[in-house]
Formats: structure tokens, sequence, C-alpha cells
């Protein structure tokens, strides 16, 4: 029988989960109890460099204050509270919350170089680098870590099917993850990806019907915003779908 990590190894919990308690120990304490072992953080920067987990740049989705979190100090963020009434969490916090528990899947919402540098001091300060998947939008983020950390995944989060081919290419992109809502999620592109030996991910996946289609295309890694779901489909489905898969190739 699979073991628990196996059968979640497919599956990365999207925030925590999704909403107003995105980010906080709440979602990842509750994607963690369900059984994920893949929890995703999207990293934004303060101005005097500490990296807190917010998925936008601008603090408003979050708290309510209109204002880029590149503008204000740590300890300016450190007062500020959610809409659900948590603090917005420094990565430092997170990490020595969970330590090497679980795997973190980090997005690099900034591209520069303030962001750059201080995710790479906090990870070699933790010694995190090998249960970290790192993730951007921004392919010289991805070839710049990769001088850095060459056997850490590096992720792109790609947007358009012109993005996906030429990241086939890309030899410091182990991971392409597609949007599905943007059609990309296809046989086509799956098949492409592993061709150059690439892992095939896909974002966001919360419907059973899309999950299902995930693992009976093989798809290597989801992000998805009901992990209980996911865990409960590649419970009851995916490990006999995907044992099959393996026998006929």
């Amino acid at each position: 029988m699979a073991d628990k990590h196996e059968i979640a190894s497919h599956v990365y919990s999207h925030r925590g989960i999704e909403g107003p308690y995105e980010h906080s120990f709440q979602a990842y304490d509750e994607a963690i109890n369900a059984g994920s072992h893949n929890i995703e953080q999207d990293l934004v920067v303060s101005s005097d460099g500490v990296l807190f987990v917010s998925h936008d740049l601008d603090a408003s989705a979050m708290t309510g204050v209109s204002a880029l979190y590149s503008s204000m100090t740590a300890e300016e963020i450190d007062t500020l509270k959610t809409r659900a009434g948590n603090k917005v969490l420094r990565l430092s916090e997170v990490f020595d919350r969970y330590g090497r528990s679980i795997n973190y899947i980090i997005e690099l919402k900034a591209a520069d170089s303030t962001a750059v540098s201080a995710f790479g001091n906090i990870v070699d300060e933790y010694g995190y680098k090998d249960i970290i998947t790192v993730q951007s939008v921004n392919t010289d983020v991805l070839k710049i870590l990769d001088e850095k950390y060459p056997d850490m995944p590096k992720l792109l989060v790609c947007k358009s099917q012109q993005s996906f081919y030429d990241s086939l290419e890309m030899p410091y992109v182990d991971i392409i993850s597609v949007s599905i809502d943007r059609g990309l999620m296809t046989e086509s592109n799956c098949e492409a990806a592993h061709e150059k030996g690439k892992l095939f991910s896909a974002w966001t996946l919360s419907m059973e019907s899309s999950i299902r289609k995930a693992i009976d295309m093989n798809v290597d890694t989801y992000f998805t915003n009901d992990t209980p779901l996911a865990l409960s489909l590649e419970r009851e489905y995916g490990l006999e779908a995907r044992s099959q898969d393996k026998e006929s190739r």
C-alpha cells in the first residue's frame, strides 16, 4: 500500500487554503492535517529586506491597507492584521513553526534583486535548500537561482502557450506549471514537457472533474484550493490510474 507521502506527492496546497485565512497558520495547519506535505507560500519583501507571505505585492487585498509591502518596513508590516484577524507572516515564522516537516513551494512575487537576495539569505540561514521548490513568472529569477541552487527544483508559472513553448528550451526550468483557466492543461503540452525531461504542473485545480483530468493526463503536480478533495481523489482514483499509466508506457 502506498504511504501518505506518495499519495500526496502530486498535490500542492495553494496558499494553504485560498480565502480569508490564506497564508495563515490556520490555513497551513488545515492542509497539513488533511495530509498535505507540499504547502505554498507567496513571498513579498519589505523595504528593509524582510520576506513576508502574501499573494499580492500590495497589502490592500489581505489587510485593507492600500500600500506596497516594499514601501513599508518589517516593523510596520508586523502591525498589520489580515481581514481574518491574523498577522502577516514572516517567512522565518513559517520556517520556525514547521521546520523540515513539510516541503515549501515558494513563489517570489517580487522579482527584484532585494527579494532574490533575501530569499538566498534565509534559505542558507535555515539550510532548507533541499525542501524548497522555488517558483516565479520571471525566467531571469529562476536563471539566477539556478546558478546558486542547481539542485533546487525551479518551477515556471506559465500563462501563455508561447511561454510554454519557450520554457521547453530553458535548462534552468525543471517544472512547467500552466493555467487550467487559460486552456493550457492539455495532453499535448504534458507530453511535450515530459519529452523534454521536465515535470508538468497545473494551477489552480479545485473541482473533482479537473483533478480527475489531471490524474488521467499524468500531470506530475497541481495546485489546489481543496486539499482534502484532491487527496481523497488521489487515494481512491489516482493510485490505480497512475499505476495503469506507468504500466502502459
